[in-house]
């Protein structure tokens, strides 16, 4: 039967050999290419687990860090980190030796359709601009609701399409012709920033994903729209 994912899928190993050649290059291009909007997405988006301030917190597709580095502001008890590119987490652990205020932190190599974890042990869950790259998010959305607590809340942060006319032709100007370009020259990838573009307007519109957060059982998901839309925050939380 399939699942109600309504996105093409992309094939998982030329997603994690892409992501494995960029890694050196992809905070830089990160910063680039969204003019530093990023890390205030980030920010935004773990401000909406506060509410389980130290607590215990899974950061899927966590690549080089970025997002944990955000959750020390709520001085959590314990992380657990993972990813699917060895060569991400290579630079995530690079970070995490320059850093001297990482709490309890355990890193781990999975699929995120798969996670080697228990059910019902994390307060909060997380995942920045990772889900668009998921074969199936249906069954990646179950899994993250299945290591929640009762109560617990995941949190998604996601690259997203501008509805308003001129920001939209602005932002297709932006993602198709420039970062494209950009990314090239920098991380000397041919395909991973085409295909950046690619994996937004593929993903599915707003209410179609909190759709399908329902279908997995989240209660009353919600949607922060970031930037006139060029970035949404998808929350959901397990009931009780």
């Amino acid at each position: 039967m399939k699942t109600p994912d309504t996105v093409i899928k992309f094939d998982p190993k030329s997603v994690r050999n892409m992501f494995d050649e960029i890694a050196p290059t992809y905070d830089l291009l990160n910063r680039l290419i969204s003019f530093g909007l990023d890390t205030w997405w980030r920010k935004r988006a773990v401000t909406l687990l506060q509410e389980k301030k130290g607590g215990i917190f899974l950061d899927i597709a966590a690549g080089s860090g970025d997002v944990v580095f955000e959750l020390l502001r709520i001085k959590p008890r314990y992380i657990v980190a993972t990813d699917f590119s060895f060569n991400m987490m290579q630079v995530f652990q690079q970070k995490i030796k320059s850093h001297s205020l990482i709490p309890s932190l355990h890193l781990i190599s999975c699929d995120a359709h798969n996670l080697p974890l228990q059910p019902a042990i994390f307060d909060g869950t997380i995942v920045a601009f990772g889900i668009r790259n998921f074969s199936d998010k249906y069954t990646a959305l179950q899994e993250m609701f299945r290591v929640l607590k009762p109560g617990g809340i995941a949190v998604i942060l996601e690259l997203t399409r501008p509805k308003r006319m001129l920001i939209k032709q602005l932002y297709t100007l932006h993602t198709k012709l420039l970062l494209p370009f950009v990314g090239k020259i920098i991380s000397k990838h041919n395909t991973a920033y085409k295909y950046l573009p690619e994996s937004i307007e593929c993903f599915p519109e707003q209410d179609e994903f909190l759709e399908l957060m329902r279908r997995v059982g989240f209660s009353a998901p919600d949607a922060h729209i970031l930037s006139l839309g060029t970035a949404t925050i998808f929350m959901g939380r397990k009931p009780l």
